[in-house]
């Protein structure tokens, strides 16, 4: 939930409410990292964690068949000027200095995706911090595991979001393994505790990963309409208006295959055949464009989304959410044991 949606607010509210509330690093700047790391500190004194992601820039070559006058062509349908550097912007964070900067603020969990932990669980673990990565497969999994991870979530092809895919780009088609397949596989083949994650949104989907051998699960898109969050308004709407068959992986977002809603930005990639920049570069490049459409529709922004949004159909706080998965995760343990 990069970009600003896990807002210090967001975090301790979930984790005061008994969850386990994560800020996103990504795209952060060193000082707004520390920031909302003691801002959430602050408002709980319950445990957080934070994540990285960890996926490379892919080489400059892969912008050879890029289609850049996609761009150009919506800034002129959205009527905004092509985007003038800022020299004085501040990048965001390094994955070394940001992870230096968590564990020096005593953060207890940190967690990776989109590559493997390998490099950075020694000095997580030296800290005194627990180790979660993301994988997609069980190869992925056992890398995951091999590097001395502590926890494994276990990403379904039904999550919203950039795909915790290893590798992509390759001959081989990307790996959309189903949170149904993918979960009890995992537990089999790891002795780490799994975490559930992808399509999960509600009790039932909590217990459907519990059932299927995993310790917890992740959500993401049920919290993207938490009163907390920092999800615009616009983008609040799309959700609510949506249905499970309203997303799509693509890597027009941001260069790296991700799930998300099939707003105009993609309908015109797809009718197009236009080819998105490298990662992280697209995302980079259209930037202005992402903002300016979130002040609207949202129509030409990146939409993360996960296959079970509709199972979410109101805003709420955050501590009301969790409550909610709670109560609906013990009537389905009283409805099995009685049934």
């Amino acid at each position: 939930m990069a970009g600003g949606w896990t807002t210090p607010a967001l975090v301790a509210a979930v984790s005061d409410a008994g969850g386990l509330g994560t800020l996103a690093a990504a795209r952060l700047t060193a000082a707004q990292l520390r920031g909302q790391i003691e801002e959430t500190r602050r408002r709980t004194r319950r445990p957080f964690g934070v994540n990285f992601q960890l996926a490379a820039a892919a080489p400059p070559e892969a912008d050879a068949r890029a289609t850049p006058e996609a761009l150009v062509e919506i800034r002129r349908r959205l009527g905004i000027a092509a985007p003038v550097p800022d020299p004085a912007a501040e990048p965001p964070v390094s994955i070394a200095d940001g992870l230096a900067l968590a564990l020096e603020a005593k953060v207890p969990i940190i967690s990776f995706a989109l590559g493997s932990p390998a490099p950075w669980v020694k000095s997580t673990h030296a800290a005194g911090a627990l180790v979660m990565a993301a994988a997609t497969t069980v190869a992925e999994a056992e890398e995951v595991a091999a590097a001395g991870a502590d926890v494994v979530v276990a990403q379904g092809a039904e999550a919203g979001g950039h795909r915790s895919t290893f590798e992509t780009g390759g001959p081989a088609p990307l790996p959309l393994v189903g949170t149904m397949a993918l979960v009890p596989a995992v537990v089999d083949a790891v002795a780490l505790p799994v975490v559930a994650a992808g399509g999960i949104m509600d009790g039932r989907g909590i217990a459907a990963g519990l059932a299927l051998g995993a310790e917890a699960a992740q959500l993401g898109t049920r919290f993207l309409l938490a009163a907390e969050a920092g999800t615009p308004q616009s983008y609040r709407r799309q959700l609510l208006a949506a249905d499970e068959t309203g997303t799509v992986v693509t890597d027009v977002f941001s260069g790296r295959p991700a799930r998300g809603l099939r707003n105009a930005l993609v309908r015109l990639f797809e009718a197009t055949g236009a080819r998105p920049l490298g990662w992280p570069r697209q995302a980079m490049a259209a930037l202005d464009i992402y903002r300016a459409s979130l002040a609207d529709d949202g129509e030409w922004a990146m939409l993360l989304a996960g296959q079970g949004l509709r199972l979410a159909r109101r805003e709420q706080p955050a501590g009301e959410i969790v409550r909610e998965l709670v109560a609906e995760l013990a009537a389905v343990r009283d409805r099995l044991a009685t049934g």
